[in-house]
């Protein structure tokens, strides 16, 4: 367990869970405190009333002053009584000898509303309270003896006093459990917008997934989603794009492995068509050569142009055996004859047969004379041709001008060869395929010279790099043992065919 678990869905909701139980059991204890707080009060608010409710029926007993002259006193004193409705005296017979209010005097107690004369006074506890409504009668028997000079003295044995209290203190009950209700009700309402805006938030991501899906199933694999999340959805899409980007490389290594058995049957009709086409070019060749000193026309002038027409001829004819040995020798293993070569004179030479073209095409070539080189073992017809398509593909690539330069930087365990031109540069699409065999963006091209040239620097133990940047040029990197050892697996033992530094810098 981590901590990045606390981003997970579940510790979310359980952290939801966790903070409802908390305010709810906080939000409770508050209105239950509160609740206490106002029902003790009430309740001592009561019995205050009550007492002087009592305190004033029995002072009016033993005098001659009614209920109501004491109940002013005690109003002047100690305010309105909120509690008490009804403070009354009666007979024994349920007439009203004295009240709190002065229209009930002489009438009988169960026109008042407050039930039967029986029913209050009928009690093992001298208390009665009726359900469902919001008073209380409580009735208490004092003993008394007839008297004919007080007016308002009952003369019967007994005399009661019913108090009519209101019944606050149920109602207060009720809004008190109505507020605990309430209280509660509000932390799980709160507490379920929260969770359902966490499941709302987790879902949603969900529509984008299905959709992704639903592409990946029609064959789309380039799609990638954003993981903005750290919960067990954001691992899901992560592994989704893993998944996705496995697919996409499974279908390019498929169309790679279709290409090249594309290439190798073609490549197998080509070189059995290539190997046909020599013994034709040759016996062409020949007929050439006999048709040009057997029937040259006498006139000189005729005779030019006759002559410049089977050179012209001739020409094409080595060109196409030059390419069709350039094809055929790129399937076949490579015999090098390496000899002490001087790299500078190599391509010095080479530079030399080009200068026409480049001076018609106004490119400036510059060749590095000062850096010291050493001597290194390499085929030299095999480096003459890597180094001649080099230096033709850049002056192909600066129709309208510009400069080429060949730098050199000699290591302890070889050299580097650096071919940089200013021309139009290679489309960064087209940089992992230039090597490709058949690989072509010219309209004549075979797409055989840079293949052949990287096969033959690591048939020497080298490698080829290459650097475009488009409308800006490009850089070949060509770096040559001293000495020729085996390539590993025929291919770059550094994997790339990006410009990288020599492992010797």
């Amino acid at each position: 367990m981590g901590i990045i678990d606390l981003y997970s869905f579940r510790a979310r909701i359980a952290l939801v869970l966790v903070l409802t139980l908390v305010v709810a059991t906080g939000v409770l204890f508050a209105l239950n405190q509160w609740a206490e707080r106002t029902v003790v009060n009430k309740v001592e608010d009561q019995r205050a009333e009550f007492a002087k409710a009592i305190n004033v029926a029995q002072r009016s007993l033993t005098s001659n002053e009614y209920v109501r002259t004491f109940l002013e006193q005690e109003k002047m004193r100690d305010g309105n009584a909120s509690y008490v409705k009804r403070i009354l005296v009666t007979s024994d017979s349920g007439t009203i000898l004295d009240s709190s209010n002065q229209d009930d005097i002489d009438k009988h107690f169960s026109v008042l509303g407050y039930g039967t004369f029986e029913q209050a006074i009928d009690l093992n506890l001298n208390v009665m309270s009726q359900k469902n409504l919001p008073y209380k009668t409580y009735t208490f028997p004092i003993e008394t003896q007839p008297s004919s000079n007080a007016s308002n003295s009952p003369s019967n044995q007994y005399t009661y006093i019913i108090i009519i209290f209101s019944d606050d203190l149920s109602e207060q009950l009720r809004w008190t459990s109505f507020g605990r209700l309430l209280g509660t009700g509000g932390v799980l309402v709160v507490s379920l917008v929260v969770s359902l805006f966490l499941i709302f938030g987790f879902i949603k991501p969900l529509g984008e997934l299905i959709n992704a899906a639903r592409r990946v199933a029609e064959g789309d694999f380039e799609i990638n989603l954003t993981i903005r999340r750290q919960d067990e959805l954001g691992q899901l899409i992560k592994v989704f794009n893993e998944m996705v980007k496995g697919l996409r490389e499974r279908r390019e290594l498929e169309l790679r492995l279709h290409r090249a058995e594309q290439s190798a049957i073609v490549g197998r009709l080509a070189a059995g068509i290539a190997h046909e086409i020599k013994n034709p070019l040759n016996y062409i060749s020949l007929t050439i050569d006999y048709l040009r000193s057997k029937f040259a026309p006498t006139d000189e002038s005729a005779k030019e142009k006759f002559v410049d027409k089977m050179d012209g001829i001739k020409d094409e004819i080595k060109r196409l055996d030059r390419l069709i040995r350039n094809f055929l020798s790129y399937g076949r293993p490579l015999n090098l004859n390496p000899k002490p070569i001087n790299l500078r004179e190599l391509i010095g030479g080479i530079l030399t047969l080009t200068t026409e073209q480049a001076e018609q095409q106004s490119i400036k070539m510059f060749l590095d004379e000062s850096t010291s080189l050493p001597i290194i073992e390499a085929d030299i017809e095999r480096l003459k041709s890597c180094f001649s398509n080099l230096i033709l593909n850049a002056q192909q690539a600066m129709p309208d001008g510009g400069e080429l330069k060949i730098k050199f930087h000699p290591f302890a365990e070889g050299v580097d060869v650096i071919v940089e031109d200013t021309g139009i540069g290679i489309e960064p699409e087209n940089l992992e395929k230039i090597f490709e065999p058949y690989f072509s963006t010219k309209e004549t091209g075979t797409g055989l010279g840079l293949a052949l040239v990287k096969r033959i620097i690591e048939g020497h133990g080298g490698r080829l790099q290459v650097e475009s940047v488009l409308t800006h040029g490009t850089t070949f990197r060509v770096w040559l043992p001293l000495r020729p050892t085996e390539a590993i697996n025929g291919v770059n033992a550094y994997g790339s065919n990006k410009l990288e530094s020599s492992p010797a810098i």
